[in-house]
Parts: C-alpha cells; sequence; structure tokens
C-alpha cells in the first residue's frame, strides 16, 4: 500500500483537517487544532507530504521517523510535532482500517472499552465566577460528574487577578456534591510563590489536580510547587516528544502527565510518552480540549494503559459537536465515552455537513 496524497482542509471550527490517502482506497483521518489551521496547512502541504507520498501507510514509526528528522529545523515547538501529529493519527487509522480492527487493537489491546471523562471549561479569565458556574452547573445537568475549569491565562499574564481566579473555583466546588472531581487549570499563570498559595487553596477545598501552574518554560518553578504541595500537579500540554518530557520529568518532577496526542507528534510519540510516564512512575492524563478525531485517537491509546485511571479531558470548544462532521461519533453517555469497535478511528465523515464546515479561501 502507497500514500498518494494529503488533503489538508482548514474549518470554521478552527481546526485543520488531514485526509491521508492510498493506492488501495483507505483514507485516514487526521486533525490539528488550537494552531492556526491555514500555517499547519502550509508545513504538511509544502515539507510533510513530499517526504511520505509514496510510501507504506502501515508503517507508522518509519513514517513518523521520517517527518521529524527531515525538519527537525522547524521544531520541535508546536507546529512541526502538531503537523506530523495530525498525519501520524491518519496512519494509524488507515493501518487499523488496513487489518480490520480499531487502533487499540494495533497497540497491545484495550485494557477498557469505555472511559471516564471530564468536562473541560475555559475562558476562566473573561468570565465572572457566577458565569463560570452557569457553564458547570449546565454541564452536570448534561451528565458530567468530573469537570475542569480552565483560566487560559498566558504566561505574560503572570499573577493577574489570583483571588478572583479562587473565587471562580469556589463558588463551583460549592454547587457541585462531594464526590464530583473538580480541577483547576491556572494555563501558566502564576509565578512559583503564588502558585503554592493558590495551591494550598485548592488543597483546602479539594481541588482534584492543579493543571499548569507555571509557565510552560518555567521548570525549575514547576519542581518548587510540585514539592511544596499535596494536590497532584499536572503540566506537559505544551511539551513536544519524549525528550521534552524527560526533561520535564527530570527538571520539573509533575506528578501527572498531560502529552496532547497531536501537539506531541501523534499516536506514536505519545506511545512513547506513555512508556516513559510509566518507566518514572507518573500518571498520564491526556491534554485533549475536544470531541472530534483527535480525542477520538486519544481515547484510543488511553484505553490500552491499564494506568490510565484518572478521567480523559472531553470538551467541544476546539472542535465543536462531533455530531457535525462525523457520522457515528463516538457517544458519551454522561460521564463515560464508549469505545466503537470499528476499525481505525472508527469514525467517518459526514461529507454532507463537511461542505458546509469548509471554512472559504
Amino acid at each position: 500500500m502507497k500514500i498518494t496524497s494529503i488533503q489538508t482542509t482548514p474549518l470554521r471550527t478552527g481546526q485543520l483537517l488531514v485526509r491521508v490517502h492510498t493506492n488501495e482506497g483507505f483514507v485516514g483521518l487526521g486533525e490539528c487544532y488550537v494552531l492556526a489551521p491555514g500555517i499547519v496547512k502550509y508545513f504538511i502541504d509544502d515539507l510533510l507530504a513530499p517526504i511520505v507520498i509514496g510510501k507504506d501507510p502501515t508503517q507508522t514509526g518509519r513514517r513518523w521517523d521520517d517527518m521529524f528528522y527531515t525538519t527537525t529545523r522547524y521544531g520541535p515547538m508546536g507546529l512541526q510535532t502538531a503537523a506530523i501529529g495530525a498525519i501520524d493519527v491518519a496512519l494509524w487509522d488507515i493501518a487499523g482500517k488496513a487489518v480490520g480492527k480499531p487502533i487499540s487493537e494495533l497497540l497491545g489491546g484495550p485494557a477498557r472499552t469505555s472511559v471516564p471523562v471530564y468536562l473541560s471549561t475555559g475562558l476562566g479569565w473573561s468570565k465572572a465566577p457566577e458565569e463560570m458556574l452557569q457553564t458547570v452547573q449546565q454541564g452536570y445537568e448534561n451528565g458530567f460528574r468530573a469537570f475542569k475549569i480552565r483560566m487560559d491565562w498566558n504566561s505574560d499574564r503572570l499573577d493577574r487577578e489570583p483571588a478572583r481566579d479562587m473565587r471562580r473555583f469556589s463558588v463551583c466546588r460549592d454547587f457541585l456534591p462531594d464526590d464530583v472531581p473538580l480541577s483547576f487549570d491556572a494555563n501558566n499563570g502564576y509565578s512559583s510563590s503564588t502558585a503554592i498559595s493558590q495551591g494550598r487553596a485548592l488543597e483546602a477545598m479539594g481541588a482534584a489536580h492543579f493543571e499548569e501552574p507555571v509557565p510552560q518554560h518555567d521548570l525549575p518553578g514547576l519542581r518548587e510547587v510540585t514539592r511544596a504541595l499535596d494536590i497532584p500537579i499536572s503540566f506537559g500540554e505544551q511539551q513536544h516528544t519524549r525528550w521534552q518530557f524527560r526533561d520535564l520529568i527530570e527538571l520539573g518532577e509533575p506528578d501527572i502527565l498531560q502529552p496532547d496526542i497531536v501537539l506531541a507528534g501523534g499516536i506514536t510519540e505519545s506511545r512513547r510518552i506513555y512508556d516513559l510516564a510509566e518507566t518514572f512512575g507518573k500518571q498520564v492524563m491526556p491534554h485533549c480540549p475536544t470531541a472530534g478525531i483527535a480525542n477520538a485517537a486519544s481515547l484510543q491509546l488511553y484505553t490500552t494503559y491499564t494506568g490510565a485511571v484518572r478521567p480523559h479531558e472531553y470538551s467541544e470548544e476546539f472542535s465543536g459537536d462531533p455530531a457535525g462532521l462525523l457520522t457515528q461519533p463516538y457517544v458519551r453517555s454522561g460521564s463515560e465515552v464508549a469505545l466503537p469497535g470499528r476499525p481505525g478511528l472508527g469514525v467517518e465523515l459526514d461529507e454532507s455537513k463537511l461542505a458546509r464546515l469548509v471554512l472559504d479561501g
């Protein structure tokens, strides 16, 4: 089997849809989100596609190495690994379809067929505490039984309104039953000293975990926070490749690693990061604030690890409703998502709906 073309399509929802075509009729699906779709499209079309066209898509490890080592001067700081990750997910989709098995089977077999998920809701910096509460209340009414509120700060906004951030958390914590986990994501928003004081407040309120307390480049500060607090500290959505996660573990010492299935480099590289986490005795809790193709890929990988005991992230903020793009999307029932037994990712595009989502120009 050979790759014949790679089709990249920016969508109105902010994603870049990636379709890898083969000479045997199999089409693999991938996507990239968070980054500007036009820039990722150019990177794939101009740099990555010529590297893999004509090659066997089922040799996923070989194709990853081909793409990565040929373009190392362009990364790995997000653009390179995200573009590779979108293609890599599509290649695994093809590999599963070619043998009629779900990706989880190719990865060694699922340890479970249903995964608990938590509702991830953001833009906290722009919301009054009451507005954040309304979002959590709506999620609870829709069946979610685990939550995370995100401040969506950047690392250039250190220590902006920390007291108000805690009010946003406290009103949501007061609403939710005691047995419903609620986590807090600072999105790089605090210095280490402020993160420690915020973390102590979160500990007192029973937060399930504290995510990205300090800037993504401040690994010594992260180590200070992790050592000072009892609450589990998570980090890693802005780390790319196994080498950056090695440095994160050794220098930052977070309790939980959070690779993103696309941004870290796809299923091929995320699998290596999961193995690294097991080697160092770290939990994995994937970053993946979507509900579509990337989320399906992340769930396929996550189910194969027996140590995957924390709920998986779920949101429609960066993907839109998966039913608006996919036929037979993964079904969420309450706070669980069941994996289908269909080949590959187990999803296909709804071409009639896709036409309405394509970004003009």
